[in-house]
């Protein structure tokens, strides 16, 4: 028959199917546990009794538990006893639980497996927490890493994918072992990795997550063990072993590529430990630190945190270490690198280049430069500002980055999120910085690539049809956005002009780049009409004062940079007088008005070269002209607000060009106006004395011929020259108008004349033109009027915003001012900058990071200097170190085909042989130490103007008497005659800035007393040709001297106080601030006792001793 056979028919004679079998496990249950013979009943190892051995599993899991998960705040009473039990019964060797483990294994038993397991594991963690348990821990690690159980520990990690009751305990165990009294053990662990660290079932198990979403804490998944057992051995292994580890390549990679799918917890944990024990530690090299983190681990870090809350500490720790990571070289991953393509000879910085365009950049940060491409920095606060971090931190990427992703950064003008996005992004783009010699040491022979400069200020994403179509934009948010681009790009091509300027006065080529950088820029801008209808528009519809900021900037920035570029006129004298409108409006809010004088400033800088503006004449509403108007606007404004600076130096700008007051004194004729003007207690310029000044404003533009002639008539010809300089033609004009002040009322002309009288004196102060100064004061005497009691402040010079003004009487007609003067005058001079002397780092990487790299780049990036810096230090260790590592510089160097190889061999072998006998016992002075850093400088390079100099002094001997170190080059620097006349001043220069870097210690001091070579470093200020330089370091070498308290040896060897107070006589001025600094560290540092008792002898003698400027050095080169 065909067919199935019916289940109700008659059996035929196949046998039918068993039915499936249900293993009935029995579950067991803890037995309580009060003595350590129970304890041990329960675990001793019965091969017939298998029910027995999960109870006594089951009961030492129970026991353990409280002891090992016990949290600190809470009580126990029972814990003491447990703990005596338990010492007792693991007083000898667990044989019984490892021998429970190895039967259970052999039988399949899985489930008592995986209990013995567990229980070792919690064993090993109860043990480590016990000071007490120390021995009894070790005694069970030590037994777990013999044969047997290392055949039981490979093939519980190599069970099956599923069994993770097998794979977790044996993680668990060995992540014990290795973390055990700080890693005693830990080297043993890894000395048997072919059943420990096999990467091929540790590659798998890291491929082991759960995907069902977060994995329970007391019950992690297989990775999370394999990662635990991983950074365990990262924390506690020695450098070696560590090497060995991330060389196993594979391992490394799944550790990190799935760092995405581990919870937050985890992954914090292994940036951290990562961070901690590979990527700053200086002894694993920089190879194997940059293969742990590929773009795909980067991109998996970033993917872990993305959806986690901004306030989550695991997302800051991420974060923070992505920034590390990226920005900082010595953590392996980034590479240092500049505006200039990557060398493909290592030894040369100078490229000559010629590279085709394309997609993608040439660039050495290859990871990164993927990496970024998954950032999204539009939508994400946090990845923008590591991106920027990144630009910052590597110039190279914004112009690879912007190229790649041009196609996704769409500007085109529409208002959405993503747009308001995507033009944020470019804005802080476009801000970053323009790096120091465009990222390298200093300026090479040729500039950098036209087209990278251009992506970096102007991205051609950003081309001049979307920037037109946004500013011509009935949203209000994208032209603001559009302006604010504007301006923070022509800031930026203002910064680059400066340094290509800078650069070309060494290099021709950075001139030509400059002019065709200059019409490039131009085609990726907007016109500038469009620019000035975009103010016109806002200035007439929009009351937004921030976008009307933002337009005039630009504006003002289009005629400051491309010059070439506004062909238009724009009218901006009407918009001047419409902003000084607003700002006189008593009722306006200070948030409004800072933006209205800083839009005011930005229109006057377009109107100083503007031929329609009229800074005389009154246009509009305006009560007055607009300079007039600009300075009464300038004396009510705060002077600590942004634009009040700015006004006060267009005002004195347009002064001096327009030939209405004099700048031939050093405090000029403006600030004399704008002191004479301040309103006081007693006085405040009312509306007629403002009508008067701006009457004689504007007399003297409609005919400034008349009043130059009446100069003339005034002058005799014995004075005309240089006097004729000091005269303000308002003076004239005043004093032409003073009589017909007789037509207004007496409070008026009391108003008026006091404030002509103020601005005399003012005028006197400054040490304007006497005749005509005191012409005017008779004339305005003449007239009867009540003089004010008002006080006329000291005047300050334009660059002084102080809010503190000192007051002096005005009724005195022949007050003395030379102190305020003296005090206005010294504080525009020198600027000088002390530093304390540095102090030893307590590290010195140095002396291992030499071995890691070639010599090219040892001797080019500082790291001989330090090298020979060792040999001054404290330590008699590093001292050593420092002479060996020197010793292997100087092999390196025999075999090197460096140009400069000689010279640094004789240079290493003087300073070894200077330092060979004492270097047990003393270090060697920072004195010698310094002069060899800058003797490295100047051997690398012979065209250097002491090359000579440097290369007779080390052949002369091989030992240096550090004593007579500055005697020497002092005595060849100002005494002998120099290869050509400008090299006198950069030759004393560059001595003493090693002698200002080679004074650490007092002891350092020391040399300078030899032969009067201090003196003689202090009379180099008076000479009438000192350079700023010059005069800079000797006052900073001063300070250093007493900063490390030799300032009493200073005062009595060599009359510093006599010195210091002639200072304020230099040739060359010093700013009152820097005098009064080194003063104050003189003062703080000096034994009064012992100066109070070397100036009662001093008395005597002082009528024999020369002054200062008797022995001055006056070299006339």
């Amino acid at each position: 028959m065909n067919g199935k056979r019916s289940r109700d028919g008659p059996q035929t004679d196949r046998p039918r199917k068993a039915p499936r079998r249900v293993e009935q496990v029995e579950e067991v249950s803890p037995v309580r546990v009060d003595s350590a013979s129970e304890l041990r009943r329960l675990l001793h190892f019965r091969q017939d009794d298998v029910h027995g051995l999960r109870t006594g599993q089951a009961t030492l899991k129970a026991f353990l538990d409280p002891i090992a998960n016990q949290k600190s705040s809470e009580q126990d009473p029972e814990r003491g006893q447990k703990l005596a039990i338990l010492r007792e019964c693991f007083e000898q060797e667990s044989s019984d639980l490892l021998q429970t483990w190895s039967f259970a294994a052999q039988t399949d038993n899985e489930r008592l497996v995986t209990a013995t397991t567990s229980n070792l594991a919690l064993l090993l963690r109860t043990f480590s927490g016990l000071l007490d348990f120390r021995e009894h821990g070790l005694t069970l690690a030590r037994s777990l890493l013999q044969r047997e159980q290392l055949k039981l520990f490979y093939r519980g990690l190599s069970a099956e994918s599923h069994k993770e009751n097998l794979i977790s305990p044996c993680l668990r165990i060995l992540t014990e072992i290795v973390s055990f009294d700080g890693g005693a053990l830990a080297s043993q662990v890894f000395r048997f990795q072919d059943s420990t660290f096999n990467s091929k079932f540790l590659d798998r198990n890291l491929r082991l997550y759960k995907s069902n979403g977060e994995e329970d804490r007391r019950k992690a998944s297989v990775r999370t063990n394999t990662v635990r057992y991983i950074l365990a051995h990262l924390r506690y292994q020695d450098v070696d072993n560590k090497v060995s580890l991330l060389n196993i390549r594979s391992v490394f990679r799944n550790l990190v590529e799935n760092i995405r799918n581990d919870p937050p917890e985890v992954l914090q944990d292994i940036l951290k430990t990562i961070e901690a024990s590979v990527l700053k530690n200086d002894e694993i090299p920089r190879k194997l630190k940059s293969s742990l983190f590929s773009e795909r681990a980067l991109t998996s870090v970033v993917d872990g945190v993305r959806g986690l809350p901004e306030d989550s500490e695991f997302a800051a720790t991420a974060w923070t270490f992505l920034l590390r990571i990226c920005t900082n070289p010595d953590l392996g991953v980034q590479l240092p690198s500049s505006w200039y393509p990557p060398s493909k000879d290592k030894s040369k910085e100078d490229l000559d280049y010629s590279r085709n365009h394309t997609e993608t950049a040439d660039v050495r940060n290859i990871i990164i430069s993927k990496f970024v491409q998954h950032l999204r920095p539009h939508s994400d606060l946090r990845e923008r500002e590591l991106l920027i971090s990144i630009f910052k931190a590597t110039p190279e990427l914004v112009a690879d980055y912007l190229r790649q992703a041009s196609s996704r950064l769409s500007l085109q003008p529409k208002l959405t999120n993503t747009w308001i996005g995507y033009a944020s992004l470019m804005y802080s783009i476009i801000e970053t910085p323009v790096p120091a010699f465009f990222g390298m040491s200093n300026y090479r022979s040729i500039p950098p690539e036209a087209d990278v400069i251009l992506e970096n200020i102007i991205p051609s994403t950003l081309s001049a049809d979307v920037l037109t179509r946004c500013l011509n934009q009935q949203s209000g948010l994208i032209t603001f956005f559009a302006l604010r681009i504007l301006v923070i790009a022509l800031e930026k091509v203002k910064t680059v002009y400066e340094n290509l300027s800078t650069a070309a006065q060494e290099y021709h080529s950075y001139e030509a780049l400059a002019s065709s950088l200059e019409f490039q820029v131009a085609k990726r801008l907007p016109a500038f009409k469009d620019v000035a209808n975009t103010y016109r528009t806002l200035a007439k519809y929009d009351e937004t004062k921030m976008s009307q900021e933002a337009a005039a900037h630009a504006m003002s920035l289009y005629r400051q940079v491309i010059p070439e570029v506004v062909t238009e006129e724009s009218d901006v004298a009407n918009h001047v007088a419409s902003v000084l409108e607003v700002l006189q409006k008593p009722e306006l809010p200070e948030e409004e008005r800072a933006l209205l004088e800083l839009q005011l400033t930005h229109l006057l800088n377009l109107a100083q070269n503007s031929l329609n503006m009229q800074w005389w004449q009154r246009q509009g509403k305006l009560a007055y002209s607009p300079f007039v108007t600009i300075l009464k606007l300038h004396l009510q404004s705060s002077s600590s607000s942004a634009a009040s600076q700015k006004l006060r130096d267009l005002l004195a700008s347009i002064a001096y060009e327009e030939g209405v007051l004099q700048s031939s004194t050093h405090l000029s004729a403006i600030d004399a106006l704008f002191a004479s003007l301040e309103p006081s207690k007693h006085w405040e310029a009312n509306l007629e004395t403002w009508n008067f000044l701006d009457d004689c404003f504007g007399r003297l533009h409609k005919k400034p011929i008349k009043y130059l002639d009446d100069l003339d008539g005034m002058i005799r010809p014995s004075e005309k020259g240089s006097r004729i300089t000091e005269v303000s033609l308002l003076t004239l004009v005043m004093l032409e108008q003073v009589p017909f002040t007789s037509r207004l009322t007496e409070g008026d002309r009391d108003n008026v004349l006091n404030w002509c009288l103020r601005f005399v004196k003012a005028l006197q102060n400054i040490g304007e033109s006497e005749k005509i100064v005191s012409m005017l004061e008779k004339q305005i005497k003449s007239q009867t009027f009540s003089r004010s009691k008002a006080k006329l402040r000291d005047i300050q010079p334009r660059q002084n915003t102080s809010s503190e003004q000192s007051e002096t009487s005005g009724a005195q007609p022949n007050a003395d001012f030379d102190g305020s003067k003296n005090e206005s005058r010294n504080e525009r001079g020198l600027q000088v900058e002390y530093q304390v002397a540095p102090k030893e780092s307590a590290k010195h990487p140095e002396l291992s990071r030499y071995k890691r790299q070639d010599l090219g780049e040892i001797v080019q990036d500082g790291l001989l200097d330090s090298l020979m810096l060792c040999l001054c230090s404290e330590y008699p260790e590093i001292r050593r170190q420092g002479a060996s590592a020197l010793q292997d510089m100087m092999s390196k160097l025999e075999t090197s085909d460096a140009e400069y190889k000689d010279q640094l061999w004789l240079l290493i072998g003087d300073l070894l042989e200077t330092t060979s006998s004492t270097i047990e016992d003393r270090a060697l002075p920072y004195m010698a130490g310094a002069l060899a850093v800058a003797s490295r400088k100047v051997l690398i390079d012979p065209t250097h103007l002491l090359f000579p100099l440097v290369n007779k002094y080390l052949l002369k001997d091989p030992y240096w008497n550090v004593s007579k170190l500055p005697d020497y080059f002092l005595r060849k620097t100002l005494l002998e005659t120099s290869g050509e006349d400008d090299q006198f001043w950069p030759q004393i220069e560059w001595v003493l800035a090693f002698l200002v870097d080679g004074i650490r210690t007092s002891e350092d001091v020391l040399p300078l007393r030899h032969r009067n070579a201090l003196e003689r470093i202090l009379l180099l200020v008076h000479s009438p040709t000192v350079t700023a330089k010059v005069t800079s370091l000797v006052l900073q070498l001063v300070h250093r001297v007493c900063s490390v308290g030799s300032s009493t040896i200073l005062t009595t060897n060599s009359g510093l106080d006599t010195w210091l107070a002639g200072l304020e006589s230099l040739p060359r001025k010093i700013s009152a601030s820097s005098l009064e600094a080194l003063i104050k560290v003189v003062a703080d540092t000096t034994e009064k006792y012992r100066v109070d008792q070397w100036k009662g002898t001093r008395g005597k003698l002082e009528s024999l001793k020369p002054k200062a400027s008797d022995g001055v050095v006056s070299p006339t080169r």
